[in-house]
Formats: C-alpha cells, structure tokens, sequence
C-alpha cells in the first residue's frame, strides 16, 4: 500500500493533478500522462528504488496499479533493438516483458487447451467428446451421491476457462439433470432420444463459468436408462474420461477410491512443475530444434475432395461412422501382427493411410496423431484428470512398389521418431510451418489410437452405468478423426466426421473402404503381408464409369485429333490408380482403341479432372478455373456464384493467380450501378470467408470477352495497365495513424515479423499468426487499450492492423489515438 501511494503522490506531482483523484485502475492519460511524463517517473523509480525499469513497460501500463506490480516485480530486462518510426533510426529500447511472454495472475492454459478454447472462441465448436450408456436397475440417489463425490475428487471437474486462462473457484456442481420418459410411448421415447442426442452432440459447454461435465440420465420403462456424459476436452482429455467413468462407477458401487497424495490442484501442479523442470525444458528446446529442421520435409494436409470452410452448408453439424470386428477378428489380427513384428496400431495406421492416399490427390500427406503422455511427475499422476494431449504430426509417402509389411514397419519407425520428439507438439509446428510457407498450415485429418488402454470399458462400469451406444467427439479445425480401440473383446473403429466438409458420398466411400481393408487382411492372413498396395475403384463407381455417359470436351477433342467421342478415358492419381469419385487426378485418353491396354498405352493429357458422384466427368482446362487455399482446393466457380448475389453485380468472373507460390484470385465484375471499394469489401465479408476474398477487382464494361476458358496470359495482359478497386483506393493519401501503427507494431512483435516488414495491411494469420498466438495479441491490445475488450473472434475477422485499429477506436474513441501516440514517443525516445 505504501508503494501505491508513493507511486501515486509522485504522478500528481509530475502531471500537476493535485486536486485530481486517481484510482489505482484509471488509465493515466485521460489523466494527461504524456512520453515526457513517463521519462521524469521512471527516471525518478529508478532512482528511489535501485531498479532498472523500463519506459516501454511503463507506457504501455498505464495504471498506477500496474505501475506498482512493475516495480515490485525486480525483474531486469534486456535491452532490445527496435524501430517502428518512418526515419531509418535504430534506437536501443526496452522490450515489454509480456510481448514476450502472455501475463496472469490465473494459471495458463497448456499448448492444446489454448488451441481447443481459441477454436471454440471463433469456430463456435467445442471440443468435448459425447457418450451414451444404456442400462437398466441404476439407482439415482446413489448416482447423485456418487457424482457429487466424484466432483470434490477431481476439481478439473469444476474448472473455468476464461480468455484464455484458467482457474478454479469452487467445487460445487450442478447435480445430475434428470427426465422421466416412462410414461411415453416407445415411438416417442426414440424420437426424443434422438432430438436429444442431436442436441448433446452438438452443444457447446460454458467453460467459462465451470461447466466441463454435463452428466444427464433418461429414465425409460421397465426400469431402463440412458446415461448422457458430454466432457470439455480442454478440462478433460479422452485418458481423463475413462478416469472420470471409471471413478463414478467404483463411487456408484461404495468402493473407497485410495486418496490421490497431492497438496494442490492435481493439473494446475502438474502444468507448473512441467514449465519449472529443467530437464523437460531441455528436452522441449532439442525438440523444437529437430521439428524446425524438419519444415522443409513436413507433407502438406491431404488433398481430399472436401469443401473449403466457409463454402459449406453448415459448418458445426458431425455425425459418426462405427465398425465392431468381433473377438476372433481381434485376436487374428493380433497374431498377425505379432508373428511380423508390429503392433496393430500400426497395421491399423497402415491401412488408413492406404485410404487417405487413394482419396487424395497427392500420394504425400500428413496426418495429425494424439498421444496422452503424463510426465512422472508423484505417484498418482495416472489417476488426476485434465488435458495431457499432444499432438504430432505424421509425413507419409505412399508408393505401389513396397509390400504392406515394408510400408507398415516404415510408418512405424517414422511414429516412433516423432513421438520421441513429442514434447513441441503439433500446434507449434503448424505455426512454424505456417511462417516458413507464409500461409495457412493446417492438418485436419487425425488418427487416435486407443489401443494402449487395453480394454476400453471395464465390465464393472457396464454392468453398472451401461453398455455404450453412442460415442462422438469433435473439436475446432478437425474434418475427420479416426478411432480405434479394444472394446468388449473386439475391435471398434470409430470415424467422427465434419458432416458437411466433404463431397457427397465420399466418407461412406472411405470408411467401407478402410474396413474392406481389415477384413481382407484378415481373410488372406500371411499372405497379405506380402502384397503390395493396389487401389480397386469401388463397385457402384466402376460400373457407372464403364457406361461411360460423359463426354470429352471439345477443347481435349481439338488438341489430340485422334480422340473421339467414343475414345475411352480414365482418371488417375499418382500412383497409377482410378482416381474415385471427386478425387482430383489427370486425365487419360485410350487414342488408340485398343481392348485391354496398358498403362503405358494410354496418352497423359496432362489435364486436371475429376468424376462426380454421378459419373459426370469435369476437365480442368486452365489453370486459374481452380486454386489451393488454406489446405483446400477452390473452384472459382463457387465463388462466381456466391459474389453474384451482391446487389448491383450484373456478371462475374474469378480467376485464381498465383504469385511467388502464393495462390489468390482476383474478381472481374460487371456492375449496373457504381459500388465503393468499402461498399464491396463490406459484401464480399457478408458472403465469403475472409481468406477467400479476393485480393483485387477489377470493374469491366461488358464481360462478354471473358470466359472461364480465357488463357491465363489474357487475364494477366488485362490486369497489368489497370487499377483495381482496392488499389484506387489505396492510393488515397492516407498516412498511417498512430493507433494502425502501434497495432502493427504489436502484431508484428508477437508473430516475429520484422519491423521493417511489417505494414498496416499485412494479414496476421498469412504471416504466420494462429489461434495461440491470436490469444496473445489479444492480452496484449487489451493490457494498453484497456476497456476496448477485443476479442480472439476479432482478430479472426478483422486480421490486419488497420482494421483492428479502426475496431479499437471505435471501442475506445476518445482515448485511442491518445494512447497510441503516446507509445510511438515512447518507443521512438520522442
């Protein structure tokens, strides 16, 4: 308190505010507090305190509480070079600690509860993992009793997730919601237990105020029951919840848990002693060192045909796909595995990526694999509860030359390595790899294996709680997660599916695949180990192929002459295989109408093309018609259909560009009435994501001259002597204000952009930024600009710091600028 006030009399000194009241929280400079101001008080607490502090830190907290923590803090900082100004001065100045690392007073998140509570933030998609049980005879006074206990056992039970931290204020819980269906028909009984499944599938859990478990039971007639449990896995990871049921049950059953030995909350002790062991700090740096060397050798996410986010119908539906194998399959495929010498994760993992690779348009992807690895850190670190997930990324390179016991012992070895490096996980690499392809990385298909839990449900907990019927989980940025484990015996391979994330029929076609796989395994036994991988198109698409109802367009037919109507065609991946139905692969031609040709004999067109799920055949015949975006294949089409509902848009044209590796596209409109650059700029965010807005457009008298079969070479002879919209009216003379600078500046600062790379309408996420760092720009807006409250979703839509500058002002407008211009003097020893 002495401090304070110390603080406190100093600052109505220097500002001449005697007769002024100031409030430890109030923002100095509605107080007058100006650069020159800030230079006398630091050089003044230096002095009267023997600390080196920093005007930076100081401009940038302008509280008298924060002030307080600065001084009391005693931490030294190191003297960085920095420069924002227009001169070309490198001025020696103070880097503000928490630029460097994200301050709190609460208990950070770790690496995956960020990524889960950033995606939920601006996807609107939690990632929880749903369960049903159906039993009968369970007593719900004994449940409730039991749950209650299990909530005081685990306090991550009660955890809350706010902005991007987390805390916990009590170990209070709701109680179990109970609904009596006994006295419904049994046609309205199923009809409810649908809607509510639906429900509960789909809901998001409030973290922020605790609620990371939603326990419900159904009663049914005779004495029947459905058990609903829906977990927030940013609290509780798929390993925690089988702790979670398995705890229940034995409290259910009166069995007396043994005592877990801890003096604090189990995870956030757990979270602290990781950050402060030097031995696994040292290990997390070798890691980070491997994993960067390894960013030029690192497979793009698979080329499925699936539809980019923000082109989708609904963005948040999931629905799931299951398969039991039966004990005897289980235990065939067991010996099988164990008599070659790998484990059946890996012949699992082996089999999927045969089908990842026969869907995809490249025979060379990545996939995402979870591991749940507890630091042996005290002897109950296997019972606590929380989030343990690390995520690795997977290469694979498929080829048709290696047998499938070589191709499965290769992935495992790969496994292996990169789950030795495991400690830099998966979302540090996907921002790594975004920074060094200056683009958007993300890896959206995953592969969870269960199979080291041994069985995944005991009996006890069956015969208790119920036999599982339903299990579906989700999360941000995932389009299909893949499942294994041992259940009852047997085998369940479970896929967990972004509905509406890819083309018609397309997962049914991969999972029946997948599954024909393991069957086919099992039934050659030995002897498939020996084979190598072929792709055998599925029945329904090769009859339909064979009627052969399309027709080569005119453009194939003028330049191979000797193609007809009736000359057979094919289209094939990279590894010589029919590519199925949406699958992009080129476009082969049987010229000479031979019956039974080989390969060899047929002419490469060298033309992109694809069949539908109708058998109609589509020919890529430019370039520009389609463009990769974010991970995804975009058809301009889809675009020209959407940017034609913009009011006064006549007709419209995309043509994708790419530049230095760099894909975009560019628009050409015809309009009937004259719109603004931020007229259209303000449709263009009604209708499309923000990453597929293209970057400039171009106003056309008559569109008549354009087509989609237009020569790339005409649209770049086209655009070169013109302006576009954006480019008009960028070249109003509009300097640069203080607010879009020292946003620029932050931004730039937390994504490791240089300086003097970094401009006011630079893209925070294509130079490198995520949902992580995201969080972090977040804190830091809001530590200056106090009250302006941005928000993570904000940097998802707004993106560069002009525009998050403009939201700020209009948040804050009578202290922005202020604010703002006061750090530039500041930083630039003004």
């Amino acid at each position: 308190m002495q401090l304070q006030q110390e603080i406190t009399a100093k600052i109505h000194q220097v500002l001449q505010v005697e007769d002024v009241h100031i409030q430890p929280q109030d923002n100095l400079i509605e107080h007058g507090l100006h650069s020159l101001a800030i230079m006398q008080l630091v050089d003044h607490f230096e002095k009267r305190y023997s600390k080196a502090l920093s005007y930076a830190d100081f401009a940038m907290s302008p509280t008298v509480q924060d002030w307080h923590d600065l001084i009391q803090a005693n931490e030294n900082r190191n003297i960085a070079d920095l420069n924002i100004s227009e001169s070309t001065a490198q001025l020696s100045l103070d880097v503000p600690t928490w630029l460097e690392q994200l301050p709190t007073d609460l208990v950070p998140l770790s690496d995956m509860q960020y990524a889960y509570w950033a995606g939920k933030e601006t996807e609107g998609v939690s990632a929880h993992l749903y369960m049903e049980f159906e039993g009968v005879n369970l007593d719900t006074v004994r449940l409730q009793k039991a749950f209650h206990t299990l909530v005081q056992r685990h306090p991550m039970l009660n955890v809350r997730i706010i902005n991007g931290q987390q805390s916990i204020v009590s170990l209070e819980h709701q109680d179990i919601h109970l609904e009596d269906l006994t006295h419904l028909s049994a046609s309205a009984i199923q009809a409810h237990l649908y809607a509510k499944r639906q429900r509960l599938t789909h809901q998001l859990l409030n973290g922020a105020e605790g609620h990371v478990l939603d326990v419900q039971l159904t009663l049914l007639p005779e004495h029947r029951h459905v058990l609903h449990i829906d977990s927030d896995m940013s609290a509780i990871d798929p390993q925690s919840f089988l702790i979670v049921v398995e705890d229940l049950t034995a409290l259910y059953q009166g069995k007396a848990l043994p005592k877990l030995a801890v003096d604090q909350i189990e995870y956030f002790n757990y979270l602290e002693q990781r950050r402060q062991n030097v031995e696994y700090q040292t290990r997390l740096g070798q890691d980070q060192a491997w994993w960067q060397q390894q960013l030029d050798n690192i497979a793009p996410a698979p080329q499925l045909p699936q539809i980019a986010e923000g082109l989708r119908s609904d963005e948040h539906h999931f629905e799931r796909l299951i398969h039991i194998f039966s004990e005897k399959e289980r235990a065939c495929l067991q010996s099988l595995a164990q008599t070659h010498g790998v484990s059946v994760r890996s012949l699992c993992l082996t089999l999927f990526s045969y089908t990842i690779a026969s869907w995809s348009s490249r025979s060379d992807f990545r996939l995402n694999l979870p591991t749940f690895i507890r630091e042996p850190y005290g002897d109950d670190i296997r019972h606590i509860v929380g989030d343990f997930t690390q995520m690795s990324l997977l290469s694979l390179k498929l080829n048709n030359h290696e047998t499938l016991l070589e191709t499965t012992k290769r992935i495992e070895r790969d496994v292996d390595q990169i789950i030795e490096h495991y400690r830099y996980g998966g979302i540090h690499v996907l921002r790594d790899l975004s920074r060094h392809h200056q683009k958007l990385e993300i890896s959206p298909i995953v592969f969870t294996s269960a199979l080291d839990e041994g069985e995944i449900f005991s009996k006890p907990l069956q015969d208790t709680l119920g036999q599982p019927i339903w299990c579906i989980s989700q999360g941000p940025k995932v389009d299909l997660d893949v499942q294994i484990a041992y259940f009852n015996h047997g085998l369940a391979v479970n896929w967990d599916i972004r509905t509406h994330a890819f083309q018609p029929d397309v997962i049914e076609a991969m999972f029946q695949h997948y599954i024909k796989m393991i069957h086919g395994l099992i039934s050659k036994g030995s002897s498939a180990f020996d084979e190598k991988f072929k792709f055998e198109l599925p029945q329904v698409q090769s009859d339909v192929r064979k009627k052969q109802n399309s027709r080569l367009p005119a453009k194939i037919l003028s330049q191979f002459p000797k193609a007809n109507e009736e000359t057979q065609f094919r289209v094939l991946n990279e590894l010589g295989a029919d590519c199925p139905d949406w699958v992009l692969g080129r476009l082969i031609l049987n010229i000479n109408q031979q019956s039974n040709p080989n390969l060899e004999q047929w002419i490469d067109t060298r033309f992109p093309a694809y069949f539908d799920h109708q058998g109609q055949l589509y020919v890529i015949e430019q370039s520009h018609q389609l463009f990769f975006k974010n991970g995804y294949c975009v058809a301009v089409q889809d675009l020209e259909n959407r940017i034609q509902n913009i009011s006064h848009v006549q007709n419209v044209k995309i043509y994708a560009m790419n530049d230095q590796q760099k894909s975009y596209c560019i628009a050409l409109l015809e309009l009937n009435q004259k719109l603004s650059s931020t007229e259209l700029q303000t449709a263009y965010h009604q209708i499309l994501p923000v990453y597929l807005i293209p970057e400039q457009t171009y106003i056309v008298d008559q569109l008549q001259a354009f087509t989609s079969n237009t020569p790339i070479q005409d649209i770049q002879n086209f655009v070169q002597p013109h302006l576009s919209i954006e480019q008009m009216a960028s070249q109003q003379p509009l300097q640069s204000t203080a607010l879009e600078r020292v946003v620029c500046f932050i931004m730039a600062k937390i994504i490791g952009l240089p300086q003097q790379q970094a401009i006011v309408d630079i893209d925070f996420f294509d130079e490198g930024g995520d949902s992580l760092l995201a969080t972090h720009l977040v804190t830091a807006l809001n530590q200056y600009f106090k009250k302006s409250d941005v928000s993570v979703v904000d940097i998802f839509t707004q993106r560069n710091a002009k525009n998050i500058a403009l939201l700020i002002e209009q948040k804050i407008p009578d202290t922005a600028q202020r604010i703002a211009t006061v750090f530039l003097q500041v930083i630039e020893g003004k």
